[in-house]
């Protein structure tokens, strides 16, 4: 077995064994077994990161950087022959991507199982809390690790119990099982999309191997397949799965309409809620769309084309709606958690930007770098309400001198995120941004340019927003005054255990964008071809590391644009395949030169600008003026009332599912039951009539025929005297009635 994927499979597996004897034995080990699945993620967390050390020794060549694509499959269930052949396997693959994402996964992960040893200490069902974190974490890995849709679809299913069984886990409090039952429904309407569109695709491509479906791509067995929606539409097959399949990320990373559950999920504990929305659930849709990049994108993937795909289009303006959505709703929250999630929404938004726009790398590096920067805020706010008992912030105020540590850690984390430069989140958000305009400026000719345009019009209003109601956050909790004394008065800066993952999960807000890797890579980055091969003009380490290219590397058989087609290598071609240049790819990248600097400009100007009048609105001159009261009072209402979508699924598919429950109950109560009555009823008397004719018929003639046979015998026993003179006697006379009866018929 490979060496890396051994590594691999050591990573997957403890956390699942840690969860198994956890959950049967933990209670009866020292600390109720939570230093249990907290190991095994800890030396997970060792293992990945000598894989990313490894990946990024590697020095960058015409060919890429980073690890070359190792896989292993084992045969699971294996039935028929022939053509009637079924053959499943389960397999662990790993690349570049996979290496980032394990690093992610187990380290906040790790981070916050350290974090709950001081959070949940005390907590009813400590040692299943931590069992279930173990379950999480496996599940995500084993969706990261495998190397078909078929298992990822499973662990994609997985993650989503393990969700509903976290969310829910206070079950004395009605709120987070109502929480968790939406979350898992919610979840269940996109996964059924998600389902369909991987049966669509093994239906074409024969096969859920992620190679496979790319090469059926290639090879155009996708080519001249429509399907009729209406009598007058019809659409691409691929197109269609496209978008199917995409329904699966829109649950997951609750992008519009889906997006419902994602803030009701923070009725679980609040390392639940940093695990969730930074590495676990939420990540679980964006890292599906980037590794299925090329089946999104369909046949222009090959041409070097990534611009002009309906699918990635579709991706993008649902990500940028759901963006600007979410950060207006944000602005009206008063729960600190609250607030956070509609966060987390608005940047998943963010990355379905990037996707839609054709730079996935950034949408991954957005990824990458908002596990950091989110986790520490959830842990920071859980800290916070840790030390005052509440979420509301219209508790909070004053905390900065009580909690210092606190302060700092969160404030770092929401500048990363606002977006200020030099701090992780604004390069990864810059990037996206820039190819956002780029990806307006491209179709500007299109007579449709608007909607190309509308990307970037959501994701550059979403960064103001995301600047103004971060910092409002940090206004109202940590700066001016105390609004509940009693609170204040006893809130005090966490212990150590909880304290030490905000300090991590900071300097990773900090040099996540690129100094710690640079420095650990001597400043990687490809030569200028492959550069322009992924269509990025930065110099940032992890597009060099997560190139279009390297997603179809394991395609069984390389292909590559050559005169207008697509050619196969030959096999001792096959080690690399690269994307050739084409006239799309040249065109963009003359689009993103240019819209580098406008973006550049706007992204610091908004940030600066949101985070200026949150100062005015809630710490400077207007902090008096009660602004919801008047001129924004009615747009507050809408706010405070999530744009009324939840109120509408509530009056229409909340309502309709009732009615119908109501429906088929007084169906079952007045139909079923009355059939189900009337045929026990007539069972009850047709068994009382059988039973009256097998007692008084059948066992009558039987008790008859046992009496006759019994008065006969006893009749017949007085001819037994035991006297030979009398048996002689009546032989005699038996012989006398013979003959006189044959006498009298002769």
């Amino acid at each position: 077995m490979d060496t890396t994927i051994l590594i691999s499979s050591i990573i997957l597996f403890l956390p699942l064994v840690a969860f198994i004897v956890q959950i049967h034995i933990g209670r009866f080990f020292k600390r109720e077994g939570d230093w249990l699945p907290t190991s095994a993620v800890g030396i997970g967390l060792l293992l990945s990161l000598y894989l990313f050390a490894t990946m990024l020794g590697t020095h960058p060549t015409e060919h890429g950087a980073g690890l070359k694509p190792v896989m292993q499959e084992w045969e699971w269930i294996r039935a028929g022959s022939g053509l009637g052949l079924l053959d499943i396997r389960f397999g662990i693959y790993v690349d570049n991507l996979t290496v980032v994402m394990l690093v992610v996964v187990t380290l906040v992960s790790f981070l916050v199982h350290v974090y709950s040893m001081g959070y949940m200490h005390g907590e009813e069902r400590y040692n299943r809390f931590f069992a279930y974190l173990g379950l999480f974490t496996f599940s995500m890995l084993g969706l990261v690790l495998s190397s078909n849709l078929l298992f990822v679809y499973i662990f994609w299913e997985l993650v989503g119990v393990c969700s509903y069984l976290l969310i829910g886990f206070y079950i004395h409090k009605d709120s987070a099982a109502a929480a968790a039952k939406k979350a898992f429904i919610t979840n269940r309407v996109g996964d059924l999309g998600f389902l369909i569109g991987i049966l669509i695709t093994v239906g074409v491509a024969g096969s859920t191997m992620f190679s496979d479906v790319f090469a059926s791509v290639a090879t155009g067995m996708w080519d001249n397949k429509t399907i009729h929606l209406t009598s007058g539409l019809s659409v691409s097959l691929l197109t269609f799965a496209g978008l199917l399949m995409f329904m699966g990320p829109m649950g997951k990373s609750a992008q519009f309409p889906l997006h419902v559950w994602l803030p009701d999920a923070m009725e679980g504990p609040t390392p639940v809620s940093a695990l969730i929305h930074a590495a676990t659930m939420v990540a679980a849709g964006v890292y599906l769309v980037g590794r299925m990049f090329p089946f999104f994108t369909g046949p222009g993937f090959f041409q070097g084309n990534f611009f002009d795909s309906p699918v990635l289009l579709s991706i993008a303006l649902i990500g940028g709606f759901t963006a600007i959505m979410a950060a207006t709703i944000a602005v009206a929250q008063t729960d600190i958690k609250k607030v956070l999630a509609y966060s987390t929404v608005s940047q998943l938004g963010f990355m379905m930007i990037g996707c839609g726009v054709g730079t996935f790398a950034f949408a991954l590096f957005h990824l990458f770098t908002h596990a950091f920067f989110k986790a520490c805020l959830f842990l920071g706010a859980g800290s916070v309400i840790h030390a005052i008992h509440s979420q509301e912030m219209c508790d909070m105020g004053g905390l900065r001198k009580k909690m210092p540590v606190t302060y700092w850690t969160f404030l770092i984390s929401t500048c990363a995120i606002a977006g200020v430069p030099f701090l992780s989140g604004f390069y990864s958000k810059e990037g996206i941004l820039t190819q956002a305009l780029a990806y307006a400026f491209y179709h500007g000719h299109s007579p449709q340019w608007f909607v190309y345009a509308l990307p970037f019009i959501f994701g550059i209003c979403a960064a103001a927003f995301t600047a103004f109601y971060m910092f409002r956050i940090i206004w109202l909790t940590f700066h001016g005054h105390p609004r509940d004394e009693h609170k204040y008065e006893h809130a005090h800066e966490s212990h150590f255990a909880m304290a030490m993952p905000l300090v991590v999960l900071s300097f990773l807000a900090i040099v996540s964008a690129g100094i710690l890797p640079g420095i650990l890579t001597g400043k990687a980055k490809s030569d200028a071809h492959e550069a322009k091969a992924a269509h990025a003009v930065s110099e940032f380490w992890f597009v060099n590391y997560i190139s279009p290219a390297a997603l179809v590397e394991s395609m069984p058989a390389g292909y590559e644009w050559v005169g207008g087609k697509l050619q196969p290598r030959t096999a001792k071609e096959q080690n690399f395949l690269k994307i050739q240049e084409s006239k799309a790819v040249a065109e963009m990248h003359h689009c993103h030169t240019q819209a580098h600097l406008p973006t550049l400009l706007a992204s610091i100007f908004v940030a600066s600008l949101g985070i200026f009048l949150s100062w005015l609105c809630f710490l400077g001159p207007w902090h008096s003026k009660n602004l919801v009261r008047g001129p924004l009072k009615a747009y507050h209402k809408v706010l405070v009332n999530l744009y009324y979508i939840d109120w509408f699924y509530l009056k229409t598919v909340v309502a309709l599912t009732y009615l119908a429950s109501k429906i088929c109950g007084w169906f079952d109560h007045t139909v079923v039951d009355f059939l189900v009555n009337m045929w026990g009823w007539i069972t009850v008397r047709t068994s009382d009539v059988a039973g009256k004719v097998d007692y008084y018929g059948v066992d009558g003639t039987v008790r008859m025929t046992g009496a006759v046979t019994l008065k006969l015998g006893q009749k017949s026993v007085k001819i037994q005297t035991g006297r030979v003179q009398d048996y002689i006697a009546l032989s005699l006379m038996l012989v006398v009635l013979v003959l006189f009866v044959f006498m009298l018929l002769v």
